[in-house]
């Protein structure tokens, strides 16, 4: 009955009292929401505290929605401007129960969430993301920006365009950019990787 219903008016069913409301409204944008903080924060742990948070901060705010975006460039800000949050404090503070970081620098997670059959699946699903992850770090900022959009958000073109206040045109050739330098990125580090073994 609720999943019918668009954005906004589960957004009025959620105000008049109906936790109905809300319920579809975290079911439609939990796997984006924890996508992009994970982008972002690279622990699943911190991206699953960050994604409650800000569901918990949508529920007391929902009010303040005021409908002159869509709700998912609004959800997005506001998810972005969490993560952000997010990483200014903990910069300031150490947390004792922090991801593992091995002496070749790379982040081994406490737990990896996966829906993979085995535990050899689940490694490389999730040295692959994290991977990808760190390859988007490279990228500029705009170019990294409608890859999160696109790829985490789940945004249409149109509504990365108005997020971001630039043409339909500028969005597709930022993401046709930032694609072939992904690309460009992934080739090149597999080449210097094939090139040690000669």
């Amino acid at each position: 009955m609720y999943s019918d219903m668009s954005d906004e008016q589960l957004i009025q069913l959620h105000l008049s009292g109906d936790p109905g409301g809300m319920e579809i409204i975290y079911e439609r944008y939990f796997d984006r929401v924890y996508r992009l903080a994970y982008s972002k924060l690279r622990s699943a742990q911190d991206a699953e505290d960050v994604t409650s948070a800000i569901f918990l901060k949508l529920c007391r705010s929902l009010n303040s929605f005021r409908g002159e975006a869509k709700f998912s460039t609004w959800i997005y800000t506001v998810a972005n401007n969490a993560v952000m949050d997010f990483t200014r404090r903990r910069r300031y503070s150490m947390s004792l129960d922090a991801d593992l970081q091995t002496g070749d620098g790379d982040f081994v997670p406490r737990e990896i969430e996966d829906d993979a059959p085995g535990p050899e699946d689940r490694v490389a699903n999730a040295d692959f993301a994290r991977y990808v992850y760190s390859k988007l770090d490279a990228l500029p900022p705009g170019q990294r920006s409608v890859i999160e959009l696109r790829y985490f958000m789940e945004l249409s073109y149109q509504q990365i365009a108005d997020q971001l206040g630039v043409e339909l045109g500028t969005v597709k050739s930022r993401l046709n950019r930032a694609i072939a330098a992904l690309r460009s990125l992934v080739s090149t580090e597999e080449e210097v990787k094939a090139s040690a073994f000669r």
